[in-house]
């Protein structure tokens, strides 16, 4: 983490002297998902499936929840831009496992980070508000903990069961491929952005001992889509 925020700071320091376009708040929404199911304490006694296999998506049994945090923007040409933030979030996942007998266990699985993000905006062309995005996503991981509710057949209670912390089974540092697409609009002599972004996360953040059913290693990685609103403070 030390190695990310010299390279921020270099950046920084660089792109300083570039005529800035835009200090910005940024706030929205985050669909957040595991490409697996987490692996649960005592699988024992609250059983999941911990089968093979790995999805992009993170709408599949995702968590929602919202972010928020600052962003600086530099002009490098009259199309791109330069962009550094900083963002708090709240991530995870959630499933639901169903036993033989009709009744129901519900895990939620909470991440608390913060994201530094290195980002490289470019418009379709000049003049033009719409924008494509890329870069990467440097987060460092706060907290990660389980909640296992239970639900019996034909009720609407769910019971918590089970609360956990797995943060010495996590990894402390994540790093997420990000593609984006948005709009900038001037309102009242300020820009105000409208984008989605995706970001697929690279590493394994599982650092426990447990095998999937099929006797492979547990390999899991967050997976991210955020509806994001940016306005200029300056």
């Amino acid at each position: 983490m030390k190695k990310v925020g010299l390279v921020l700071i270099i950046l920084i320091n660089l792109a300083w002297p570039l005529q800035a376009i835009e200090f910005k708040r940024i706030i929205g929404p985050v669909f957040s998902s595991f490409s697996r199911p987490w692996p649960v304490p005592h699988p024992e006694i609250y059983p999941v499936d911990n089968s093979g296999g790995s999805s992009p998506s993170p709408f599949k049994d995702n968590r929602f929840s919202f972010f928020g945090g600052l962003g600086l923007e530099f002009s490098l040409s009259r199309v791109l831009e330069l962009g550094l933030e900083t963002l708090y979030k709240e991530t995870g996942s959630q499933h639901r496992v169903d036993t033989g007998f009709f009744d129901s266990y519900f895990y939620e699985f909470q991440l608390k980070e913060i994201s530094c993000l290195l980002l490289l905006k470019t418009h379709f062309w000049k003049g033009s508000r719409p924008y494509f995005l890329v870069g990467a996503d440097f987060s460092y991981i706060l907290s990660n903990r389980c909640q296992v509710f239970y639900q019996p057949e034909a009720s609407q209670v769910r019971e918590k069961v089970l609360e956990a912390d797995l943060k010495s089974l996590t990894r402390k540092t994540d790093l997420a491929l990000v593609l984006g697409l948005g709009l900038d609009a001037g309102i009242f002599k300020r820009i105000v952005s409208v984008e989605c972004r995706y970001e697929l996360g690279l590493p394994d953040l599982y650092r426990g001992p447990m095998l999937a059913n099929d006797g492979r290693p547990v390999t899991v990685r967050s997976r991210q889509f955020l509806l994001i609103i940016g306005y200029g403070i300056r």
